[in-house]
């Protein structure tokens, strides 16, 4: 059985036998010939496999076809097995004096190196640490890659292990000679053994690696993972009790995934009291299926209670946007946006609405969909300037961070005291982890004129976001200064002047829409 694709991973590299940074050979070349050899070792592989599916030439026929599957799943073997190298060496490479590159490389002054170390102690982190360094470099190999911090790290992990403990099987990988699942595999189940243990794991499971399937390999690792591991059953089911947790998943058509994690016993026990709920629904008029009735049990007794018992205490609280000029422009079409997952059809946002204790308006962009402002009234200013946020960037601004507004906070592009404004322009949100990347470890952020955001990593990589609330950047031009421009010609944009559109838009009768200047 694999492991299910709902399980988080509790991997972790302080459960490889990994040696302390600055004592990682590999990552250091001791002259230019063994530099040479080794890219050689991982390039030339890479190199040679592209070459033959090049100058293969077109396709004749099927088994032609299965040939270069197989020498294309060699490739991203040898791809994987590069990038595990790049991201290993780099991240111990630049352990060695990161502190010193963000003084020297992106300061200009002594004043901003000494804000920047104020920073780093205000949120209690050491830049020299392997932690911060490891998170920082996950970070930029994000942008690099466009792949999510998250995932990242993920790779980071495979990285190390691969680069310094399972050496024999990153040669393997590079060779193109066993699969990424496999290397993977091998490193995960390599975590809390000793380094002669993981000798005897790649003995035993590469041979069967280069010829079986991944599945196949997945199993063996577990079952001699389990044999050589010194921790006894009960202190891993301790350490697995340890990791219980609720995690969400945002799905497709406006559904979203509960997941209890949590020991056996207690979740077959919940399983039985649901079912044992669903199974009192006798109305033959009931049109829902047997496991419709346990799905809504199960949320009425969250929401509601167990039957007999009053509700929980605490409502809960969603943001819907409703976008009132679609709406009545196209009310079969137009979607509505909730919070911290995204569209979602217009009826249902409705039928929340109707028992919502309160409204807040917010004026968009009809074309692009941004927020432009948000109703002031009954709110201070810098209320309403965090209401406005929330509803324009709708998560951290950080290249590749989802965490919601309710887990950011305001944060000044221009730094409040070097001239900065509490302005919609100068301002964004970001979550603390994100602040303290751009105060104290030497990324940047510029406000571009189209409302798009630029940022710098601390080794120069850049990348554009844009907030979320912007649902047309078809016209965004990051370089020019200017925004967004409208081309007249384009009919889904155009706005009819319906009576219930002039209502929402507060004109009269024979009033028209204001000229621009935009076309």
């Amino acid at each position: 059985m694999t492991t299910p694709a709902y399980l988080e991973d509790n991997d972790g590299e302080h459960r490889l036998p990994l040696r302390p940074p600055g004592t990682r050979t590999e990552s250091h070349k001791t002259s230019p010939f063994d530099a040479q050899r080794e890219h050689q070792m991982f390039f030339g592989p890479l190199k040679k496999i592209a070459n033959e599916l090049y100058d293969a030439g077109p396709v004749n026929g099927p088994g032609d076809a299965l040939e270069r599957l197989q020498k294309i799943q060699r490739l991203l073997s040898s791809v994987e097995a590069v990038i595990c190298v790049l991201l290993a060496d780099s991240v111990e490479q630049v352990s060695e004096s990161f502190s010193d590159f963000i003084a020297t490389e992106n300061t200009h002054t002594a004043e901003e190196e000494a804000e920047a170390r104020k920073s780093a102690a205000y949120y209690g982190v050491d830049r020299g640490s392997e932690q911060t360094i490891n998170s920082n470099l996950i970070a930029e190999a994000a942008v690099a890659l466009r792949e999510s911090p998250r995932k990242v790290s993920k790779r980071m992990f495979h990285a190390k292990g691969l680069r310094h403990v399972c050496k024999a099987t990153l040669l393997a990988l590079a060779a193109g000679e066993i699969t990424a699942k496999a290397a993977h595999d091998i490193v995960k189940y390599s975590q809390d053994l000793g380094p002669g243990q993981v000798s005897l794991m790649e003995q035993t499971l590469l041979p069967l690696a280069r010829t079986a399937s991944d599945e196949t390999v997945y199993q063996r690792a577990r079952r001699l993972h389990d044999r050589l591991n010194p921790d006894s059953a009960e202190n891993r089911q301790k350490n697995a009790m340890a990791a219980r947790n609720v995690k969400v998943w945002n799905d497709e058509d406006g559904m979203a995934t509960l997941q209890l994690h949590h020991r056996a016993d207690v979740i077959h026990s919940i399983r039985n009291s649901i079912m044992q709920v669903a199974a009192q629904s006798t109305d033959p008029k009931d049109p829902r299926t047997k496991t419709q009735l346990e799905a809504d049990a199960l949320a009425d007794v969250y929401l509601n209670g167990w039957p007999g018992m009053e509700g929980m205490p605490l409502k809960p609280r969603v943001s819907i946007t409703i976008p009132a000029v679609e709406m009545l422009a196209n009310p079969t079409r137009a979607l509505a946006d909730l919070e911290g997952y995204g569209p979602i059809p217009i009826g249902i946002a409705l039928e929340l609405a109707a028992d919502a204790p309160s409204f807040q308006r917010v004026l968009t962009d009809p074309w692009t969909g941004a927020a432009i402002d948000v109703e002031p009234k009954k709110y201070r200013p810098s209320q309403g300037l965090r209401d406005f946020l929330r509803h324009r960037d709708q998560h951290c601004g950080f290249p590749g961070c989802r965490r919601p507004a309710d887990r950011s906070e305001i944060d000044h592009i221009e730094a409040f005291g070097q001239g900065g404004h509490t302005t919609r322009r100068n301002t964004h949100l970001l979550c603390k982890q994100h602040q303290m990347f751009k105060h104290a470890l030497g990324w940047k952020v510029f406000a571009c004129p189209d409302g798009s955001k630029t940022w710098v990593s601390p080794h120069g990589l850049r990348s554009i976001t844009i907030p979320e609330s912007v649902a047309n950047v078809a016209n965004f031009d990051h370089v020019n200064d200017h925004c967004p421009q409208r081309t007249s010609d384009d009919a889904a944009h155009k706005v009819h002047l319906t009576p219930e559109v002039r209502r929402v838009l507060g004109l009269g009768q024979d009033e028209d829409l204001p000229d621009t200047g935009t076309g």
